[in-house]
């Protein structure tokens, strides 16, 4: 009887210990930036070290994360993931941080965490606000050549992209900037010359590969053109590590299956999405 009364003791203690610990449960989603597989093991890793159980997702830049508030608090595993480089939405990782990822996890770097809550590194550029920015993009035909351009690059058609880089060059040449929104215009003072000197080299490239390495330099100019003057439809910011060297590149993309423009057929499917616009 005794043996018994133990044993329904101790389960009875283990059963109010499971409660304390459930109760003390909290589960949260957050922002966190990231580029890939490596990236999600990283972060993972950094919030299993502030004792937080993190599960980050690729596709949407978040992460449930489940700790004790007993043991550890959301500021704790959110500074150990941005120690670990990756920008989450109350902490930006520092620039030496950052800069020891790995190149393919070099994600773009968009978050800005307020203020108020933490220190926020000057050298990040901001994003533009939802009321700064444009509905109705008087950049579209801007981006409709762009983005006709870029499928010419993914089949390695050399000669389909020249005609396209002329019609882009065309397109530019016709923006008036009365027209233009007030965002509109300040991206496109900063813009329109790096713009027209890299269509131009685009024109003027007598190879495929020449073509790719300007259009890495376009893609640049066309992103910061459509953070202030949305395109038509949602656009994929997308990037390829092993370009330039390994240094990568980006590109926009009206679709989010990966067909790369710096290496179409020979690896179509390398890269991944970091932003969509």
């Amino acid at each position: 009887m005794k043996i018994k009364h133990y044993i329904i003791t101790g389960a009875l203690v283990l059963s109010s210990l499971t409660n304390y610990a459930q109760n003390n449960t909290v589960n949260t989603t957050v922002k966190i930036a990231g580029n890939c597989g490596m990236c999600k093991k990283t972060i993972e890793n950094a919030g299993a070290a502030a004792q937080a159980k993190v599960e980050w997702n690729e596709d949407n830049q978040t992460a449930t994360i489940a700790y004790d508030g007993k043991k550890t608090s959301l500021d704790a595993v959110l500074k150990s993931i941005a120690g670990a480089g990756y920008d989450n939405e109350k902490y930006l990782a520092a620039e030496d941080n950052y800069a020891k990822l790995h190149a393919c996890c070099q994600y773009e770097r968009n978050l800005a965490p307020p203020a108020s809550d933490s220190p926020q590194d000057k050298s990040i550029e901001p994003v533009a606000s939802v009321d700064y920015i444009s509905n109705a993009s008087n950049f579209q035909k801007i981006y409709d050549q762009y983005f006709l351009l870029k499928d010419a690059l993914v089949a390695a058609d050399s000669k389909q992209a020249t005609g396209l880089a002329n019609d882009l060059a065309d397109a530019i040449a016709k923006i008036q900037t009365a027209d233009l929104t007030k965002a509109e215009q300040e991206v496109w003072k900063t813009k329109t010359t790096s713009l027209k000197a890299t269509v131009k080299s685009l024109q003027q490239a007598t190879d495929i590969s020449k073509q790719r390495e300007a259009f890495a330099l376009l893609s640049e100019d066309i992103y910061s053109l459509s953070k202030n003057s949305k395109p038509s439809s949602s656009v994929y910011y997308q990037k390829c590590p092993m370009f330039n060297k390994g240094k990568g590149a980006t590109w926009l993309s009206r679709h989010k299956e990966i067909k790369n423009p710096y290496y179409g057929a020979q690896m179509l499917t390398c890269g991944s999405t970091i932003q969509t616009l």
